[in-house]
C-alpha cells in the first residue's frame, strides 16, 4: 500500500513538474517562429514572456512603462537561479562600479570579484526589422530550460536584460499589415504610415533628447537602475548586400570615447564573426557603413556613458516572406565594401539564393549567444573595464571644471528643461543659491556632458590617400545649448552648491488680466490653453503702450479666465505680468485651426511635426491626399502645414527616379496610392487665395515654389553635392525683427540645416508683400556654428526663411526644419508663430 502511494505521489509530482515546465514558443503560439509567412505580434510575444516568467526561476519580467499607444513595454531579466535571488546586490555593485567616486582600490577590486556582468540586448526598435523579436522568444526559452554545464556557467556569470521589442506599437502595426496582405500582391510591402505613432525609423535618433515614452523608459532602466556594461542593439538592413554586419565599426571614431569601448566591441564582434563562420553562415562583414561617431542612437549614446555599445545588422527579407536574390543583384554599398566580393573584412561573401526569416533569426541567435559567451568568459574584464572607463571620464577634467547655466536667460524655461534633461540622463547637476545651475565635469558622465554642450567639428577622415573624406552616417551637429537657445559657459565649480531640483512652476503675479511677453517655444502651451478656454486673448501687433508700460509686438494679453486656463501649463522659470484689464488697441485672437498633410509614403518629418504640435497644444487635423483634393479647405482650416517632404512625393506619391534608374517597386494598395495630383495643388492655391496660411518646411518648399507664382527661388536647386553639402549642421542666421513670424526671436539663431535650400527673392507685384524673415551672414566664415559644411559661401546673404501674401492669404517658406526631431526648440517659434499668423487680419501685413 505504501509502495503504491509512493508511486502515485511520484506520478503526481512528475505531472506537476511537466505542467510547470516552461513552454516552448511553438507550444505556446501554435506555430514555430521563423516559419515562412508567419509572425508573432507583440501581444503574443509579451504573453509568451509572461508564461516564461511564471514557469522558470531563471526569468523575471520587468514592465518598463507604457508605450505611446498604451502597450506594456517589457524587459526580461534572465540569469541563474542564484543570481535571480540576488538581483538587488548585483544592481548595487553595477551602480557603484559605474560611479566609483569614493571607492578605495581594494573595495573596487572586491566588487569586481563579486559582481556579475550585466548585458542588455534590445530587439526590433525598427518594427519592420522583425527577426530579432521572433528570435528573442527562442533564445529566452533555451536559456530558461538549458541543463548543459556551459549555459549554466554563462548564466552564473551574466545577467541578461532582454527587450523582445523596443517598439511594441510598431510591431503590432507591422504584423497587422502583413497579415492583412498575405496572399496578395502587396504581401511583405511597407506600410503607408510610420511604424511608430510619431517618429517611425527616427525612434533610434532620440537617445540624447529623450522625447518619446519608450526612449525615456529604457533610458531610466539603463542609466538609473541597472547600469549594464554592454548593450547590443539588433537591427536589419537591405537585402542586396552582406548578410550581417558585426563590429568593428567603420570610420570615423569619436576621439573622446574611451578606447576600451572599441577594444571590447572588437573582441565581441570577432567572437560573433568566428561563431558565424564555424556554423557556415556566410556574408559576415565588419568595418562597413556604420561609424563610431554620432551619439543619437540607442547604443551610440551609451559610448559616452562608459557602456560598450554594439550594433548588428542582418540582411532583410519581406518581413516573413522569403526573397530570392540572384548573384548579379548583390552589390557593395560604399564605405567598407565598394564592390561585392571577398576582402579582409568580408572574406566569405554570401553567394545569393533564398533568404528567409529563419535565416535572419539563426544569424541573430548565433551573435546573441556569442555575446553571452564573451561576457561570461570576460566577466571580470568587463566589470573592471567599466570601472576604468568611469574613473577615466572623471579624471578627464579637473575637479572644479563645470558648465554654468546662468539663471539670467532669454528663455529661463529652456534653461530648466536643459538641466532637467541632464538629470534624466543620470548626470549630476548642482544648483547655486542665486538660481545658477552647475554641471560638474569631473563625474562618470562628464564626457557625455561635454559632447552634448560643445560645438561639433566633423573630422576629415580619408580611407585612402587622395580620396574624398568620409561623410557622416547621420547628422553632424547636436550641440544642445545652441539647439535649445540656452546660454552656458565653461567655468570653475563654486562651493556652497546643493543638488538641483526642478523648481515648482507658479504664476509670478495675478490680476484681472496678465501680459505674456514674447519669448521661447514654451509660451505656446500657455497661449493654446488660453485660446481653448472661454476667456479673451489679445495680441500686440506693434509696440503698444498700456498701463504705463511699453509692450513689444507679439505680447499676448489674457483675461482672468484665459489666464486661469493657461496657469495649468506654466513651467519653471515662466512668468507673466499682472494687469488691471486688456488693452483695447490689441488685436483679438482666436485659436488657429491647423491642418497637417500626411502622405501615404510615410514621412518621419510629418510624424515629428505632429508630435511637436500635439505636445504644444495645437491639435492638428491630419489630412490625406483625398481630403486635400476634395478642396474647400478654408471651411475647416486657418493654417496648413507641409512638413519636410519631397515635391514628387507630395505631387505623385513617390520620389522621382533618375534617368536609367530601375522603376520597379512594390506598390501600395490603390486606396493608399498617389499624391495630391493636379486637384490637390489647385485646392491648395484656392485655400491660400481665400485667406488660408500655407506653411512649408524643408523640401516641401520646392513643391510650393513649383505650384505657386512667387517672387522667390531656391538658389541651390541646381548646385551639385560637390559644390554644396550640409549633412545636418547648425548654421547661423540673422533674424528680421517685428514680423509676426519672428515675434520674440533673438537677432541671431542657429538653424538646423540638412538640405540644399537657400532663397533668393525679388521685387513682387503690387498685389503682393514679401518679407525675408531670416538670412545667412554675408561673411561665409560666420555661417557654420556646429557640424560640417561644404560650399558655405553659396549661402552668403541668402534667405533661410521668407513670407509672402498671396491673394487674401499667406505663405511661409522655411528652408530648414525648425522642429527637427523635436531637438531644436530654439527655432520652434518660426513654426508656431506662422500658425498664429494665420488668424491675423486679411492681407496679413505685419506693419
Amino acid at each position: 500500500m505504501r509502495f503504491l502511494l509512493a508511486l502515485v505521489l511520484a506520478f503526481v509530482c512528475s505531472m506537476g513538474a511537466a505542467i510547470a515546465a516552461p513552454p516552448s514558443p511553438a507550444e505556446f503560439l501554435g506555430f514555430t517562429p521563423g516559419t515562412d509567412r508567419t509572425l508573432a505580434d507583440y501581444r503574443q510575444i509579451s504573453r509568451y514572456f509572461k508564461a516564461l516568467d511564471a514557469a522558470s526561476p531563471r526569468v523575471e519580467l520587468q514592465v518598463l512603462g507604457p508605450t505611446t499607444l498604451g502597450e506594456e513595454m517589457i524587459m526580461a531579466v534572465i540569469s541563474s537561479e542564484t543570481n535571480m535571488k540576488n538581483l538587488p546586490r548585483i544592481k548595487e555593485i553595477a551602480r557603484r562600479l559605474a560611479d566609483p567616486r569614493g571607492l578605495t582600490q581594494p573595495e573596487a577590486e572586491a566588487l569586481v570579484r563579486e559582481g556579475k556582468a550585466i548585458i542588455l540586448v534590445t530587439c526590433s526598435i525598427h518594427a519592420s526589422e522583425i527577426g530579432a523579436s521572433q528570435m528573442a522568444m527562442e533564445w529566452a526559452h533555451a536559456l530558461a530550460t538549458a541543463e548543459d554545464e556551459e549555459t549554466k556557467r554563462r548564466l552564473e556569470n551574466v545577467v541578461l536584460l532582454l527587450l523582445p521589442s523596443l517598439n511594441p506599437d510598431g510591431l503590432m502595426m507591422e504584423t497587422k499589415w502583413y497579415r492583412k496582405n498575405l496572399g496578395t500582391r502587396y504581401e511583405g510591402s511597407r506600410m503607408p504610415w510610420l511604424y511608430h505613432h510619431y517618429v517611425g525609423h527616427d525612434n533610434n535618433r532620440d537617445w540624447f533628447m529623450l522625447t518619446q515614452k519608450e526612449t525615456r523608459a529604457l533610458s531610466r532602466a539603463v542609466y538609473r537602475e541597472w547600469f549594464p556594461q554592454v548593450w547590443l542593439d539588433e537591427h536589419q538592413m537591405g537585402w542586396a548586400g552582406p548578410r550581417i554586419f558585426v563590429p568593428p565599426y567603420a570610420e570615423p571614431v569619436d576621439r573622446d570615447i574611451h578606447p576600451l569601448v572599441w577594444r571590447e566591441a572588437n573582441l565581441i564582434g570577432a567572437t560573433m564573426a568566428l561563431r558565424l563562420e564555424q556554423r557556415e553562415k556566410s556574408g559576415v562583414i565588419y568595418g562597413f557603413t556604420f561609424d563610431a561617431y554620432w551619439p543619437g542612437g540607442t547604443k551610440n549614446t551609451a559610448w559616452w556613458k562608459n557602456i560598450t555599445g554594439l550594433l548588428t545588422e542582418v540582411a532583410s527579407c519581406r518581413l516573413a516572406t522569403p526573397v530570392r536574390v540572384e548573384p548579379g543583384e548583390l552589390a557593395g554599398r560604399g564605405k567598407g565594401l565598394v564592390e561585392y566580393g571577398p576582402q579582409t573584412n568580408f572574406p566569405n561573401p554570401w553567394p545569393g539564393g533564398e533568404w528567409r526569416l529563419r535565416d535572419i533569426m539563426d544569424y541573430e541567435r548565433i551573435v546573441s549567444d556569442a555575446l553571452l559567451e564573451t561576457a561570461s568568459n570576460h566577466r571580470a574584464d568587463f566589470l573592471g573595464n567599466a570601472l576604468s572607463r568611469a574613473r577615466a571620464s572623471t579624471k578627464t577634467f579637473a575637479e572644479t571644471e563645470s558648465y554654468r547655466i546662468p539663471a539670467l536667460q532669454r528663455d529661463p524655461v529652456a534653461a530648466h528643461k536643459l538641466a532637467s534633461l541632464m538629470l534624466e540622463h543620470g548626470v549630476e547637476v548642482k544648483a547655486a543659491p542665486n538660481g545658477d545651475v552647475f554641471i560638474p565635469l569631473a563625474q562618470p558622465y562628464g564626457r557625455f556632458v561635454a559632447e552634448m554642450f560643445e560645438a561639433q567639428r566633423f573630422p576629415e577622415v580619408k580611407l585612402v590617400a587622395g580620396t574624398e573624406a568620409v561623410r557622416p552616417y547621420d547628422v553632424s551637429a547636436w550641440t544642445l545649448p545652441m539647439m535649445t537657445g540656452v546660454k552656458v559657459e565653461r567655468t570653475t565649480l563654486p562651493s556652497g552648491l546643493s543638488t538641483y531640483q526642478l523648481p515648482a512652476a507658479r504664476p509670478s503675479s495675478e490680476g484681472a488680466a496678465v501680459a505674456l511677453l514674447p519669448g521661447g517655444a514654451e509660451n505656446a502651451r500657455l497661449v493654446n490653453a488660453a485660446l481653448r478656454s472661454a476667456g479673451r486673448v489679445r495680441i500686440a501687433r506693434g509696440e503698444t503702450g498700456f498701463e504705463g508700460e511699453r509692450w513689444p509686438a507679439g505680447t499676448y494679453f489674457l483675461d482672468s479666465v484665459a489666464a486661469k486656463a493657461a496657469a495649468a501649463q506654466l513651467q519653471a522659470g515662466q512668468t507673466w505680468r499682472a494687469l488691471k484689464g486688456l488693452p483695447e488697441g490689441a488685436e483679438k485672437v482666436s485659436a488657429p485651426r491647423v491642418g497637417l498633410y500626411k502622405p501615404w509614403m510615410a514621412s518621419m518629418d510629418e510624424g515629428w511635426t505632429r508630435f511637436v504640435l500635439d505636445e504644444y497644444g495645437f491639435g492638428p487635423k491630419v489630412l490625406d491626399n483625398k481630403t486635400i483634393r476634395a478642396g474647400k479647405l478654408g471651411a475647416s482650416l486657418d493654417a496648413l502645414v507641409l512638413a519636410d517632404i519631397g515635391k514628387d512625393v507630395i505631387s505623385q506619391g513617390k520620389p522621382k527616379r533618375e534617368e536609367g534608374e530601375m522603376r520597379y517597386g512594390l506598390e501600395f494598395p490603390p486606396e493608399y496610392s498617389g499624391g495630391l495630383e493636379k486637384e490637390g495643388a489647385k485646392a491648395l492655391v484656392e485655400f491660400v487665395e481665400g485667406g488660408g496660411t500655407l506653411v512649408a518646411m524643408g523640401a516641401s518648399t520646392e513643391y510650393v515654389l513649383e505650384e505657386f507664382n512667387l517672387p522667390v527661388r531656391n538658389a541651390l536647386a541646381k548646385v551639385s553635392a560637390t559644390e554644396f553639402q550640409v549633412p545636418g549642421s547648425l548654421l547661423r542666421a540673422r533674424v528680421t525683427p517685428g514680423h509676426p513670424v519672428t515675434y520674440g526671436q533673438p537677432s541671431e539663431l542657429p538653424l538646423f540645416v540638412d538640405h540644399s535650400i537657400a532663397f533668393e527673392t525679388t521685387l513682387p507685384g503690387a498685389e503682393m508683400e514679401r518679407w525675408v524673415l531670416a538670412s545667412y551672414p554675408a561673411d561665409a566664415r560666420d555661417i557654420l556654428m556646429s557640424g560640417w559644411i561644404r560650399g558655405e559661401s553659396r549661402l552668403s546673404r541668402k534667405a533661410a526663411a521668407v513670407a509672402v501674401t498671396y491673394g487674401k492669404g499667406k505663405i511661409v517658406l522655411l528652408g530648414f526644419r525648425p522642429q527637427h526631431r523635436a531637438q531644436t526648440p530654439v527655432t520652434y517659434p518660426f513654426l508656431f508663430n506662422a500658425i498664429y499668423w494665420s488668424t491675423a487680419g486679411a492681407g496679413g501685413s505685419s506693419r
